[in-house]
Order: C-alpha cells, then sequence, then structure tokens
C-alpha cells in the first residue's frame, strides 16, 4: 500500500491542506522525507494517516479548531487493485467514504494492511520519540514480542522459553501423576477395548479365506451389475430426450421451411439485436410525430383556408398598430401622472413641515420665505461669527470666574488684615497693611506665568490638533466632539459583541468560501476528465446535432435534389452517430448531469455565502 496524496481537510489546525507525494518514478527510490520546526503539524499529519486507515478517535485531541462532526480527512492510496480515493469522516458507523461520497467497508484498508489493528501498526510504522523510548525500555527489560526476540536471538536460544512452556504444557497433558485423565491413560483404555473387540471378531484362517473368496465375488457380481445399470440409465436418457424432442418435429420442420427462401440473404452485423427494440421504439415515436404533423397541418391550413380578407380592415391594419403604441404611451403617461402626483404629495406634506418649523404655517407665497441678498449675507456673516463669539464668550466667563475667586481671597485676606490687627489702630494703619500686600503682588512674577501659560498653551492646542487626527475617519473640531453624544456601557458593550460576531461570521463565510472553491475545482476537473473521454457528448452537442438534422431535412424536402439528400443524410448520420455513443456512455452522461448540477449549486452556496459576507462587511 501507498500513499499518494493526503487531504488534510479539516483536521487540527489544517484547513484544506494537502501533502501530495507524486507518482513514483521508475528505476528510483520511493522515499519521502517531511520536516519542519517545532509545532509546524508533523506530528498532526501523522496521526490524521492513522486515523484515516483505522478510524477517527472517539476523544481525539484534533478536534479543537474543527468540531468532531466536521472533522474530515482525505488520501489517495495505492491499493493491490488499483488506485482508490477514501475520506475518512467523524461518525459511529460507515467513517469510510469513498470518491463519490459513498459508504465502503473496512475491508478495503483491512486486506491492505495484512489484519494488523492500529497499536500493531503504530509500533511498526510509525515510531516517533516516545514509542522509541518505549521500545528501548521493553528491549532492556525483555518484555513485549520486540523484546524477547531480541533477548532470545542475543542468547542464541530463539524462543526458547516459549518452547519449554510449550512441551511442559504437552507432556501435563500426556500424563500426570496422580491424575484420573490425560493422553497415556486415555491410549491404555483405548488398547483395552481394542483387545475385547479383537477377541470378538477374531475368525480361524479357513473361515477367513472362504468369506474372502465369497467377499471378492460378489464385489464383481456388484461392479457388473453397476456397469450394466449405467448403460441402461443412458439409454433411458436417450429416449426420453428423444421423446420430449418430438413433439418440437413438426415446428423446426415448419420453421425450416419459412428460413429457406431467405437462405441466400446474409448475416445481420453484431449489435442489430440490441438495436431493435431501440429502432422499433423510435419508428413508432417517428410515426407518431408524423401523424401529428400532418393533423396539425391539415388544422393549420383549414384554419388558413377558414379565414375571410377584409379590406377595409388591411388598409387600417399600419393605424392599428399606431394605436397599440399610443395605447402604450398612454398607459405609461398614465402611470408617470400618478407618480407624480405621489411625489407632489410628499413634496406638499414636507414643505408643511418645514413652514411649522419656520412659525409661518398660514404662509402661501414661497417668494416671501426668500430673504434678499443682504440679509442672507449679514446672516451667513453672523453664523460664521458665532463660533468665535462662543468661545471668546466662553473664555470671558472663565476669565470672570477667575477675577471672581481672586477677588474673594483678596476680600478674605484683607479681612484677614483688618482682623488682625490690634484694636485701636487707626484708618492709617490699615493702608499701610494693603499697600504692602498690593506691593508684593506687583513683584510677582505675573509676566513670566503668563509665558508659561501661552508656551503650554501652544503644546496643548498641538496635541488636541494631533488626538482629532486620530479619530479619522471622523473629522471636526473640539467642540464638535464634544458635543456628541457619549455612548453609553451598554452600548459600547453591544457594539463590541456584535463587532466579534460580524468577526467570527467573516470567518465562517471565508472558510465555507475556501471549501466551496475547492469543491468547484474538483468537480470542475472531473467534468473535464469526463469531457475529454472518447464518445461523452453532451446535451448541447446532441442538441445541436439534432438542430442540425431536422434543418437539413427541412432544406431536402423544399430542395428535392441530391445535394440536400447527401447533406440531410450526412446530418442523419452524425446524429445516429451521436445517439448511440450517448447510449453507450449513458452511465458517463448520468455522472455528467450529476456534476453539472453538483457545480450548478456550488455556484448558488457560493453567491450566498459572497453575500452574507457583504452584508456582514455593510453591517460591521
Amino acid at each position: 500500500m501507498r500513499l499518494n496524496s493526503l487531504h488534510l481537510t479539516r483536521y487540527g489546525r489544517f484547513t484544506d491542506h494537502v501533502l501530495d507525494f507524486g507518482a513514483p518514478a521508475p528505476g528510483r527510490p520511493d522515499l519521502h522525507l517531511i520536516y519542519g520546526p517545532n509545532e509546524a503539524g508533523k506530528s498532526t499529519a501523522l496521526s490524521a494517516f492513522l486515523d484515516l486507515l483505522f478510524g477517527i478517535e472517539p476523544r481525539s485531541r484534533y478536534g479543537f479548531r474543527h468540531p468532531y462532526p466536521t472533522m474530515r480527512i482525505g488520501a489517495s492510496l495505492g491499493l493491490p487493485e488499483g488506485s482508490r480515493e477514501l475520506i475518512r469522516v467523524k461518525r459511529l458507523q460507515n467513517s469510510l467514504l469513498d470518491g463519490n461520497e459513498r459508504p465502503v467497508p473496512e475491508t478495503i484498508l483491512g486486506g491492505a494492511l495484512g489484519g494488523l489493528d492500529r497499536e500493531a501498526y503504530r509500533m511498526r510504522f510509525s515510531l516517533d520519540d516516545h514509542t522509541l523510548e518505549t521500545g528501548g525500555e521493553n528491549i532492556l527489560a525483555s518484555k513485549g514480542d520486540l523484546g524477547e526476540l531480541l533477548f532470545s536471538a542475543s542468547a542464541g536460544l530463539a524462543d526458547l522459553s516459549r518452547s519449554l512452556s510449550d512441551l511442559k504444557a504437552e507432556a501435563e497433558g500426556f500424563y500426570k501423576l496422580h491424575a484420573r485423565k490425560g493422553g497415556l491413560r486415555d491410549l491404555k483404555d483405548e488398547l483395552a477395548a481394542l483387545k475385547e473387540e479383537q477377541r470378538g471378531i477374531d475368525v480361524a484362517a479357513s473361515e477367513y479365506a472362504r468369506l474372502r473368496s465369497a467377499c471378492e465375488q460378489a464385489q464383481k457380481q456388484y461392479e457388473d451389475a453397476d456397469a450394466e445399470r449405467g448403460q441402461l440409465r443412458a439409454r433411458i436418457e436417450e429416449i426420453q430426450r428423444h421423446l420430449r424432442a418430438l413433439p418440437r418435429l413438426s415446428e423446426l420442420v415448419e420453421l425450416r421451411a419459412r428460413l429457406l427462401p431467405l437462405a441466400e440473404l446474409r448475416e445481420p452485423p453484431l449489435g442489430w439485436t440490441e438495436a431493435l427494440p431501440a429502432l422499433q421504439a423510435e419508428a413508432v415515436a417517428l410515426q407518431t410525430r408524423r401523424k401529428s404533423v400532418e393533423e396539425e397541418i391539415a388544422r393549420l391550413t383549414d384554419a388558413l383556408e377558414a379565414i375571410a380578407v377584409d379590406d377595409d380592415a388591411l388598409k387600417l391594419a399600419a393605424r392599428a398598430d399606431d394605436l397599440a403604441d399610443l395605447r402604450a404611451r398612454h398607459v405609461a403617461a398614465e402611470t408617470g401622472l400618478s407618480r407624480a402626483g405621489q411625489e407632489h404629495g410628499q413634496a406638499a406634506l414636507k414643505v408643511s413641515h418645514l413652514l411649522a418649523r419656520l412659525g409661518r404655517e398660514q404662509e402661501t407665497e414661497p417668494a416671501r420665505l426668500i430673504l434678499d441678498a443682504a440679509s442672507a449675507g449679514a446672516l451667513r456673516a453672523l453664523i460664521d461669527k458665532r463660533p468665535r463669539i462662543a468661545v471668546k464668550l466662553e473664555a470671558a466667563q472663565q476669565e470672570e470666574a477667575g477675577a471672581a475667586e481672586r477677588l474673594d481671597d483678596a476680600r478674605n485676606r484683607l479681612d484677614d488684615a483688618s482682623g488682625s490687627m490690634p484694636i485701636g489702630r487707626d484708618h492709617e494703619a490699615r493702608m499701610a497693611a494693603l499697600s504692602a500686600a498690593v506691593a508684593a503682588q506687583r513683584g510677582s512674577d505675573h509676566s513670566a506665568t503668563l509665558r508659561r501659560a501661552e508656551r503650554d498653551s501652544a503644546l496643548h492646542a498641538a496635541t488636541l490638533r494631533d488626538r482629532l487626527a486620530e479619530l479619522h475617519p471622523w473629522t471636526g473640531e473640539a467642540d464638535a466632539l464634544a458635543g456628541l453624544p457619549v455612548p453609553l456601557p451598554v452600548d459600547l458593550d453591544r457594539w463590541e459583541r456584535a463587532l466579534t460576531e460580524a468577526d467570527q461570521q467573516i470567518g465562517q463565510s471565508e472558510e465555507d468560501a475556501a471549501r466551496l472553491d475547492t469543491e468547484r475545482r474538483l468537480l470542475e476537473a472531473e467534468l473535464a476528465v469526463l469531457g475529454n473521454v472518447a464518445g461523452v457528448v453532451s446535451d448541447a452537442d446532441a442538441a445541436k446535432a439534432r438542430g442540425a438534422r431536422e434543418a437539413a431535412w427541412a432544406e431536402h424536402r423544399r430542395c428535392l435534389d441530391a445535394a440536400s439528400a447527401d447533406a440531410f443524410e450526412t446530418a442523419l448520420r452524425r446524429d445516429d452517430v451521436i445517439t448511440d455513443s450517448r447510449m453507450r456512455h449513458e452511465k458517463e452522461i448520468g455522472r455528467l448531469h450529476e456534476l453539472t448540477q453538483t457545480l450548478a449549486k456550488l455556484d448558488v452556496q457560493r453567491a450566498r455565502c459572497t453575500s452574507s459576507l457583504a452584508s456582514v462587511w455593510v453591517s460591521s
């Protein structure tokens, strides 16, 4: 058995992966070495080949990506009877399929494996680090078939312990001390019985000679009687055959007399007998078609003769055609008017809503609602100034709030200063303290603080521009961003779940699309192979040949000359050849139809998968 290719359709982390070893080259070693880094999938491929031969294990550790019901392995195996395409799926029964998805018996692989089970095949042909270490320990301990064999071979006593055990068991079975049963005791009992039987049948020599002579004479008489009986039986059977054939003698004579005038005719070619029923059926069908065509011709002739020509109607025929055109234009205009009426109603409803928003529900003159150029320009300028005014207003409000805070702070400190003075001091002392506080404020570094604030403001503005650029594709200013509604946490969770589900659907759709594309390529390859088979004619070619034959027949009926007859004969012969070829390749043509239908179904599924993927992209 040779592994031509291994298809890891859905197994472990592999999806639609193929290991193709190609065809063996004559005269060259047929050995393939697969190497790769750790976690590349070498052990997975080896396990997949074992599961293909012996079935996917109930608790397989390679179902982490593809669920158990979808696991699928395929291979092309070189078996003694020829190359076979086999598929293994995860089922309890009928898990081995052929290339047409039909269940096949496990004996196909059992015969090629020579009766080996999974463990025996693994120990002999699927060695890895674990099995090598286990085998070495078994050899050292003289355990297992391989360990015993190597130990016996190294000692020069091959199979000695097993032979000694077998000999000991055989000896105890033959004789064992104080045992009631055994081979020796059975033989003694049989010998005693034979002696008793000998004493019962023992006779004298003279009597034995007489009996022997009588036996030989009786044997000779029996043989003579049996030979005579055989001759009589053969004669009786011959007479019975003649008696059974006698009633058919007159029928044979009559048939020979009927065939005598046909003696000079040639023997029919091979295949006429098988083609005769089809020709008879075709002749009946053609006679039926001919009869129906003749009846149709007669009916049309009668109808044509029954038609009365109306000259006035013929004169108005051109105008009648114009009336049909005018009616179509009238229907189209009526439909357009109806649609225009609906659009007018919708526009009127929209205008009423706009008037309600403007507070001018009773306005009937649209021209009054149009602003003049000066008002529109002033209004547009005010609209453009409004954001800047709002920013300045906000800055002024913030500055006012800061000034109010500083004023409150100064008042508090003034109160504290005035309250801490001793009672009895005059107004000059309080003014002196206030002057000292004002001088301290004037001596502070307000200009440096302002420069730092301006520098920090520029840095923050640049940072703000960078952060706004990161929000692409959204564009706008910080005020517009601040005015946007903030989503709730529950909405964010819902959007994250929807995004995860969309990603999963996209991944599943892409996997389905890849699987459908692979199956389509396989079907197209099989269709190409069937198309190259000699004699397989498609329905389109057969219909084309049949149409050419009908056209040649119509031309021949019209011309009735030698050229049209030759053309009709050529078309008829070609159609007959195609029909005969399709009858001989009925199985291939049926498979061609099945593949075409399957390919159409795959196209529908692929289109559905593409539309589903597009809808997921749009929704996401």
